[in-house]
């Protein structure tokens, strides 16, 4: 209905319509895709640990093991292993990595946000200009 309004009541409108709407819901959306990104990370290291332990696991040991390995004489690599082995039976829960990533995503989150409250605005005035010039030529070609 506003888009048939004429030009100086629809322009002023649509501008503050796409201030207040568009930073408010270009911001709360903005927090949500981090919400998501977040979730889905931290379900996927969750997965990856359950789903393939002896994957991960061989991973685990390796990443120890390069540490370990590092500067001693080649004959000792495989008893490193071994005794890397031994003292890790099992590969740890990945809480390091959730908490790096929570760590992240919240540093990331007041950027997003600023981004939402830049990006909004401006999506909602494009859309709301673009329904206009579609209404407005669709309402020629019937005349």
């Amino acid at each position: 209905m506003l888009s048939s309004a004429p030009a100086i009541l629809f322009y002023p409108v649509i501008l503050i319509w796409s201030l207040v709407y568009g930073a408010s819901a270009g911001a709360f959306f903005k927090a949500v895709a981090v919400y998501e990104s977040w979730r889905y990370y931290n379900r996927y290291h969750i997965l990856l640990w359950k789903k393939y332990p002896r994957r991960s696991y061989q991973k685990y040991i390796s990443a120890i093991w390069a540490n370990e390995i590092r500067g001693k004489p080649v004959e000792l690599a495989e008893y490193t292993r071994h005794q890397i082995e031994k003292s890790h039976p099992e590969e740890l829960f990945p809480a390091i990595r959730l908490f790096i990533n929570t760590l992240f995503m919240i540093s990331i989150l007041p950027f997003m946000l600023c981004s939402g409250l830049l990006h909004g605005p401006v999506y909602v005035f494009k859309k709301a200009l673009y329904e206009r010039a579609l209404r407005t030529t669709q309402s020629s070609k019937l005349q």
